[in-house]
């Protein structure tokens, strides 16, 4: 379709049922899309072969740093999102969030660190470029993967123009590959795939190809919401490397080269003998990734039997662990526990740590109360609401 059939189809409610699958408020996403249709026929004209896309941002529900190290995790997809408006050219990407250009040659390396080395890297793994204007509702920084929604988004732009359809598992292992090698981050796959799948998924990344399956997890009338603590954890890729490489160091002592290689009994019977020889730091996050797992496991079979009191009870432990044995909890984090511990039913750090949001399980009736509280920490407008998404990146489909 060119970009004025779309914009005409979105007008008349075409794209309605795919809103209404995305967001909260289908009106406003309706608004959004007709804005970037407008916005895209003025900067590179009325195109053919053009079409809508969106990717998700995600909640890391259960699994803190266990990825990396051969573990478990649960991961959500949310609506917040980035929504795109795309349509094929040869050899080049440019794509215009508001003003801002990420322009890049496909036959050129990018800048390492740069958006340009994540869409570049994504459309050469997926066959050409293309031209795009994006609204992102993901704020960067906070613990929401805004970069591996937006590598995603690029690899399913490319590959719907040039590509065979590419299953959600090759999505996330071409965005992962981006980031580790174009764009110079080392992450594990949790962020990738919860964006890919949507939904609320079970990982585990024993393997090289993760095995992936649905959780049916049923928040009811508690709300989930992100609350944004001021500090960016944008630079803290040393920090998140450093808990790796002591896992790894964890995992070398017992002659494996990753936690998840390493049974629970093993662990058990020679940890203290590890405590002394590798230091407490280590022994810690060891320590964690063990106990997380347990925790992910017992997530799961409650949330199958619909009993959220108990799964909560495995969300603060995580966040207890992640607070006294990882130590990726920031000094801010500790102050919102403290306020909210007679208001939220559950508090965890969100993410990789070290700065970001931290995520909150909230009854209906306290949200008000919840958000007075953290809006006096924090500044107006901090406390993000989070509705889980069963879609993962897609692209829109009209009546």
């Amino acid at each position: 379709m060119r970009i004025s059939q779309i914009t005409e189809t979105i007008k008349r409610g075409g794209y309605d049922t795919a809103f209404k699958a995305l967001y909260a408020d289908a009106g406003n996403g309706r608004k959004r899309a007709v804005a970037l249709c407008e916005d895209f026929a003025e900067r590179f004209g009325d195109l053919e072969d053009a079409a809508l896309f969106s990717a998700p941002g995600r909640m890391e529900i259960i699994g803190n740093h266990t990825d990396h190290n051969g573990g478990q995790a649960v991961g959500a997809a949310i609506d917040r999102d980035i929504l795109a408006i795309a349509a094929p050219v040869d050899g080049i990407v440019n794509i215009y969030e508001g003003e801002v250009l990420t322009e890049a040659k496909l036959d050129e390396a990018a800048e390492k660190g740069s958006s340009a080395a994540l869409a570049a890297g994504m459309a050469r793994r997926f066959g050409g470029g293309f031209c795009a204007c994006t609204d992102s509702r993901i704020p960067i920084g906070k613990g929401l993967s805004s970069s591996a929604a937006f590598a995603l988004l690029c690899g399913k732009i490319a590959d719907s123009f040039y590509g065979n359809g590419a299953t959600e598992m090759e999505l996330a292992l071409a965005a992962k590959l981006t980031e580790n090698e174009d764009f110079g981050k080392k992450c594990g796959l949790l962020d990738q795939i919860s964006c890919a799948f949507g939904g609320t998924v079970h990982i585990d990344f024993s393997s090289p190809i993760p095995t992936v399956s649905p959780v049916a997890y049923n928040v009811g009338d508690m709300g989930i919401f992100l609350v944004d603590t001021g500090v960016s954890h944008a630079g803290a890729d040393s920090k998140y490397g450093q808990i790796a490489e002591d896992m790894e160091c964890a995992a070398a002592y017992f002659g494996a080269s990753r936690l998840g290689e390493v049974s629970t009994e093993l662990f058990a019977e020679k940890k203290e003998r590890m405590r002394l020889k590798l230091g407490d730091r280590v022994y810690r996050r060891a320590l964690h990734f063990f106990d997380e797992n347990k925790r992910v496991s017992f997530f799961c079979r409650r949330a199958a039997l619909g009993q959220l009191p108990v799964c909560l009870y495995a969300v603060n432990g995580s966040g207890i662990s992640s607070r006294t044995n990882l130590c990726n909890v920031h000094t801010e984090a500790n102050e919102a526990t403290e306020a909210l511990k007679d208001i939220a039913a559950a508090i965890r750090i969100h993410g990789g740590g070290f700065g970001g949001s931290i995520q909150c399980y909230v009854p209906k009736e306290k949200t008000a109360q919840f958000t007075e509280k953290m809006e006096e920490l924090f500044g107006k407008g901090c406390v993000i609401p989070a509705n889980i998404r069963a879609a993962g990146v897609c692209k829109l489909d009209h009546e």
